[in-house]
């Protein structure tokens, strides 16, 4: 076994170059970490749906689900990104991001699309929430940075949220009912 040297524990904080209190950057860094923790989650669940998913709207949903795992996944980078310029260490391990994310991971197997699509909905809910209530604390803190990253990341989470709902409208994914399926 390889002998290593580890140069920062997950809860050290270096200082910042960019000038914030350290008071403040672990504050924020604590924050972001349950975002990437969440993102992760999401992220996980998007690329799941876009793997299974089936049915008239196959095509547009496999579509829709890689979009937005792939926007996810750069909503995580960027957020991850933002921890190490205040000094912190991002969690990295799927088994303690699942400890620290807000969201549930959906459970293993295929369900009907319109149950995955109200998951993606509800768990986009709690993350725009939680986004709103964190860039409240970044400006009460000053970490303007922080604030500017988490509206911009804010704006398109709310942007999927609404496609989502668009999906669950009444007029679209096709549902059959259990006699027609067997």
């Amino acid at each position: 076994m390889i002998q290593k040297t580890q140069l920062q524990e997950i809860d050290e904080l270096e200082r910042n170059a960019i000038g914030l209190p350290s008071f403040t950057a672990k504050q924020m860094s604590g924050l972001l970490d349950t975002l990437v923790s969440s993102l992760s989650t999401q992220y996980h669940q998007y690329l799941k749906h876009h793997w299974v998913v089936e049915g008239p709207e196959h095509r547009d949903l496999h579509v829709f689900f890689e979009e937005a795992y792939m926007e996810t996944q750069g909503h995580l980078d960027a957020v991850a990104e933002r921890m190490t310029t205040l000094g912190a260490v991002p969690t990295a391990s799927m088994r303690a991001q699942a400890g620290k994310s807000l969201l549930e991971a959906e459970s293993e197997g295929v369900f009907p699309i319109r149950d995955m699509l109200k998951s993606d909905l509800e768990n986009e809910q709690a993350l725009i929430s939680f986004i709103g209530e964190t860039i409240a604390k970044a400006s009460e803190l000053k970490d303007y940075g922080t604030e500017t990253l988490l509206k911009k990341v804010l704006m398109e989470r709310e942007e999927r949220a609404h496609e989502i709902d668009h999906y669950l409208g009444h007029d679209s994914l096709v549902r059959k009912t259990l006699a027609e399926a067997q």
